[in-house]
């Protein structure tokens, strides 16, 4: 019976090895290398993938099938005679020890995963694993954009990583990762309205005047990002959010400019220079951003200036009331002045005609 055992265990031991190193080594750099060429690598790389995967079961079904006719050639006939006559029950139980080892030796199913991606979506796919220099040019634009790929269902390829004495304790690793990077167009607007704006609270751009007077000013931008881009973007922000950019660090980039023009001028004169405010972010943030993978097509300001201190909003709304008074009350004055012009020359009108009425009459009567 033991040289039985030992010869079950001869026969079992070089086919786990094999396995072991096919499902260890093999199959995870087979499985990266398939994934990634099927991306862009047309129909063929497609169906050499399928047939990968229809086939990936295979090897961990001959080890079991490998496994079953080792054991009924070795122990089968001392097994079954133990259980029938009930002798040699040590034996019995370590070949049935055994085979319930081979059998749940089988690991848990490689359920196929699949990314897509939509239309407005540009996708990268990256081996998680590889030699050291794949790693050093991970950083870096061209070696996102030779990943960049062309189909919109993405199969991603695993491997088993063991996390248990048990043979069939483990999961399934990816070997690629997709990211996905959104190129639609994205609008934000930044202002003081906690009702208004892209977020409920106060995003708007707080800045100070040459004589220390604290603001805000609403902004609004939209930017996108072009197919060609798209590997510069996610090379520059590797967490692919656009939205995320734009509450960021474009809008402190926006505080910054706008700052640095404000403090330049006072209040009194700072309120006829919005449009240089504007001007400023925008001529700096245009081209700094497109250099990351960014197209800005819009950046406005929006609303009127709102200030630090409410009682200094009251005081402009007064002297503005009182400018407009003002003017009122001279244009008021400029036409009374026209009208009692208007009332003059008519009034000498009259008087030069009875004048002329008058001499006409005295001319008659002299001549009579």
């Amino acid at each position: 019976m033991s040289k039985r055992i030992v010869l079950f265990c001869f026969l079992c031991v070089p086919a786990l090895v094999l396995y072991a190193g096919w499902q260890y080594a093999v199959q995870p750099d087979v499985g990266a290398k398939l994934s990634v060429a099927a991306v862009n690598g047309g129909n063929q790389a497609a169906t050499e993938l399928r047939a990968y995967t229809a086939a990936s079961a295979g090897p961990e079904i001959a080890l079991a099938a490998y496994i079953i006719i080792a054991f009924s050639l070795c122990l089968g006939g001392t097994t079954r005679r133990a259980i029938t006559w009930r002798r040699r029950p040590v034996a019995g139980v370590a070949a049935a020890a055994i085979a319930m080892v081979a059998i749940s030796g089988c690991s848990k199913y490689d359920t196929p995963e699949f990314v897509e991606v939509d239309t407005s979506q540009s996708a990268f796919v990256v081996p998680l694993e590889g030699d050291t220099a794949n790693q050093a040019t991970f950083q870096s634009e061209k070696y996102l954009a030779d990943h960049k790929v062309a189909t919109k269902r993405i199969q991603i390829a695993h491997r088993w990583n063991q996390t248990g004495r048990m043979y069939g304790d483990g999961d399934w690793l990816p070997t690629v990762r997709v990211i996905k990077v959104d190129r639609s167009p994205v609008t934000r607007e930044w202002n003081a309205d906690t009702n208004s704006g892209t977020a409920s609270k106060n995003q708007a751009i707080w800045v100070e005047s040459a004589d220390s007077v604290g603001f805000s000013m609403g902004f609004s931008a939209t930017a996108y990002i072009k197919e060609e881009d798209a590997a510069k973007f996610l090379y520059w922000y590797p967490t692919g959010s656009l939205d995320k950019v734009m509450d960021g660090e474009i809008r402190a980039r926006v505080q910054r400019n706008v700052s640095e023009v404000a403090a330049k001028y006072p209040l009194d004169t700072l309120r006829a220079r919005k449009q240089e405010m504007v001007d400023a972010a925008r001529n700096d943030i245009v081209q700094f951003f497109n250099e990351r993978g960014i197209t800005l097509t819009t950046l406005a300001a929006f609303g009127g200036m709102t200030y630090e201190n409410p009682e200094l909003q009251k005081s402009i709304d007064q002297v503005f009331i009182a400018q407009q008074q003002k003017a009122v009350n001279l244009a008021a004055f400029d036409a009374q002045q026209k009208a009692n012009e208007r009332m003059t020359l008519e009034a000498e009108a009259t008087a030069e005609k009875a004048r002329k009425i008058a001499k006409g009459e005295a001319d008659s009567k002299v001549i009579a």
